[in-house]
């Protein structure tokens, strides 16, 4: 009970300490629009903005996905943790004291694993790195760096490190009883036969890749001589997924917040160079092809992204795969092209940071880019021409805005030798009628499960939300007989149930009891409305509702006298009614 005091306590202490809107600036770009800031949801894809951020109830909801709450809540979703996790996390961003212990043992448990695992990186981080710049081992490692013109303070402050080419190392350097969560961070490997463990990194330069937090999560490394594969990452753990991760995100995030952009190259020693020369919003992906996460994750930071992959072939095929994922998720994005046989490095080394601005001045937007590859790959053969408008259409289709779908209809046309009218009719034919019945039955299904709030509810929801001082008389003229959607009688048994406790209330106080509950996202959006009555309607608000209670009452009495054949009970009924109804 003492454990559970002390953390509603640091969790109020929070509450208070921290904006709601300044936490969410953080990772979502918002825009103020009356009493609320409003973004792209980071949760779902969306081109228009349904995420809603209100400074005076502090909470968030998303009118697309529904995912809304309040700081804990976000915390929680963005960073995919536990609600135990969110208030360390915030806790420790924000210096708010924390009591010991947590809430659950699985909890406790995966928190442990992850705490230790971050340990064992920092240790592993810290030994390769003093191989690097202090022992003869890590010569070949300082042979690399140099010829790379990796500068000192750029490798102390990615804490670069060299894998010496032996089998034992790492595992020699660790304590026994640290050695199965290495293997379980992905370092040392379990040895087949027998009993022990081998290096996973051996005789490669090795790339620490941190958090947003800063916290060594896995590493990147490159051998140094023709063996494969060239680069070897970290497997996925607890604390490390390639598809959500950006190498040195935690470095540009500010200098992106404050240039509205992000670079996005391919390799490490990309970052690091651009770095050297001074340029600091540039982050790279782990090996992998840029993914939809990736995306989410940027866009929280900035308005626009410039893709810098190499000019071979392999380099422009990531850039083209790229282009849906970023219309999807509505972040604007340009291509850098650089010439051939350079990469962001090798450029930026020769022509220093103003030949690589130069060109960064010229990027195109990335859709101009993909259909000149595109129609350039096509040829003057029909079906080659066939084949690429096929690829083509559905980028079209996904445009919303009309403006730009004409002007590249009108550039594929051009491009392609077809005439507009051609090319609009097959975009009409992707819309297929014959869809429709799915479309109409996907809409009937969002709509019944959507239970739509009608008649007395929202009235009577937005009236207690806004003046909850009203609940008193509410209750007594028993309003609840009014309410039918069972998520409206859901929060007003709340309510009812903390008035009777004598204490004072808000809606944010009904919101927390029923954050994860279906009732709660309902609540939320109630909570977002304007109040529709003013305190000086208050009064005949609460008149209206008992007339209708009054008035529901006698019509079920008179069905049911009705029903019973009681003509003495109806007659009577019918004549209160009618006095009722007189104008006082």
């Amino acid at each position: 009970m003492i454990l559970m005091d002390s953390y509603q306590s640091a969790k109020e202490t929070l509450k208070n300490a921290v904006n709601i809107v300044d936490l969410i600036g953080q990772y979502v770009q918002l825009k103020k629009a009356g009493q609320n800031h409003i973004g792209l949801c980071p949760f779902h894809s969306e081109k228009d903005p349904s995420f809603t951020v209100n400074d005076a109830k502090q909470m968030f909801h998303c009118f697309g996905c529904k995912k809304g709450g309040d700081i804990f809540g976000f915390w929680m979703e963005y960073h995919k943790v536990s609600f135990p996790q969110a208030l360390e996390d915030l806790a420790e961003k924000y210096h708010v004291p924390m009591p010991k212990g947590t809430f659950d043992p699985a909890e406790k448990k995966t928190k442990e694993l992850k705490d230790i695992l971050l340990q064992i990186n920092e240790t592993a981080a810290g030994y390769f790195h003093d191989i690097l710049l202090n022992s003869n081992k890590g010569s070949p490692g300082r042979n690399y760096v140099a010829k790379r013109s990796i500068p000192k303070e750029i490798i102390m402050e990615f804490k670069l490190g060299y894998a010496p080419n032996a089998w034992d190392n790492l595992s020699g350097h660790f304590k026994a009883q640290d050695l199965a969560k290495a293997a379980e961070a992905g370092l040392i490997i379990p040895r087949e036969k027998g009993r022990g463990y081998y290096d996973r990194f051996r005789g490669r330069v090795v790339f620490p890749i941190f958090n947003i937090k800063s916290q060594v999560i896995g590493f990147g490394a490159r051998v140094l001589d023709h063996s494969l594969p060239k680069y070897l990452n970290s497997p996925e753990t607890p604390i490390f997924q390639k598809g959500k991760t950006l190498y040195g995100l935690h470095k540009a995030v500010q200098k992106a917040r404050e240039q509205q952009r992000l670079v996005i190259v391919e390799g490490y020693t990309d970052v690091l160079a651009l770095r050297k020369h001074g340029f600091s919003e540039v982050v790279a992906t782990l090996g992998t092809a840029l993914t939809r996460d990736h995306i989410r994750l940027m866009k929280g930071y900035i308005k626009e992204a410039l893709v810098v992959f190499d000019s071979d072939m392999a380099g422009r095929t990531a850039t083209m795969k790229s282009l849906p994922l970023f219309l999807a998720e509505g972040l604007p994005a340009k291509v850098m092209i650089l010439p051939d046989n350079d990469d962001p490095d090798t450029f930026v080394n020769k022509h220093g940071l103003a030949g690589f601005n130069a060109l960064l001045d010229r990027a195109v937007p990335m859709f101009d880019f993909y259909l000149d590859l595109k129609v350039s790959k096509s040829g003057e053969m029909i079906e080659n021409q066939i084949e690429t408008l096929k690829e083509i259409i559905p980028i079209l289709l996904s445009l919303d805005n009309a403006a730009q779908q004409s002007y590249y209809i009108r550039r594929v046309a051009a491009k392609i030798g077809v005439a507009e009218a051609g090319i609009i009719r097959e975009l009409q034919k992707w819309n297929d009628p014959r869809n429709v019945g799915d479309k109409n039955k996907a809409l009937r299904e969002r709509l019944s499960s959507s239970h739509a709030i009608a008649g007395d509810d929202m009235p009577l929801l937005n009236l207690l939300i806004h003046h909850p001082g009203a609940i008193q008389d509410l209750i007594r003229c028993e309003v609840k007989t009014l309410l039918a959607h069972p998520f409206v009688i859901e929060i007003f048994d709340q309510m009812v149930d903390l008035y009777k406790e004598k204490r004072p209330f808000s809606a944010a106080d009904i919101l927390e009891k029923m954050e994860t509950k279906p009732a709660g996202q309902y609540l939320r959006e109630a909570m977002l409305a304007p109040s529709i009555y003013s305190e000086t309607m208050v009064e005949q608000a609460l008149k209206e509702f008992e007339d209708r209670v009054l008035k529901k009452n006698l019509n079920d009495s008179i069905s049911k006298a009705r029903q019973d054949g009681d003509l003495e009970s109806l007659n009577r009924i019918l004549k209160l009614k009618k006095v009722k109804g007189r104008p006082a």
